[in-house]
């Protein structure tokens, strides 16, 4: 599980380098793939931080996610921001009647 989600990461940094080359083009897409890193950092980072959750241990992981440093928790929100998009990019492929179709972020 752990190279799959790397794996995602990798693939949602190169599509998204892909993606700023053409800029004007893909403003959208852009905006949504980095809003969607910045919310899995800020999910992961309140978290930790949460009397809630901060005892949580997440596959993988050998302990709680309060006792987890700061970049790890930068690391852990990237890459669970990353398996979601990628999820959401299958879906997509599998979807041929575009019936999951959102409206574009900005137009």
């Amino acid at each position: 599980m752990t190279v799959v989600v790397f794996g995602a990461l990798v693939w949602k940094v190169i599509d998204f380098l892909r993606l700023l080359f053409n800029f004007t083009a893909q403003k959208s897409a852009i905006i949504t793939q980095a809003t969607a890193w910045i919310g899995g950092v800020v999910l992961v980072i309140v978290a930790a931080h949460a009397s809630v959750s901060s005892t949580l241990v997440l596959p993988g992981a050998d302990e709680p996610l309060k006792y987890i440093d700061f970049a790890s928790q930068v690391l852990l929100g990237l890459l669970i921001a990353s398996f979601a998009s990628t999820v959401v990019d299958l879906k997509q492929a599998f979807d041929g009647s575009d019936t999951a179709v959102k409206p574009p972020l900005l137009k």
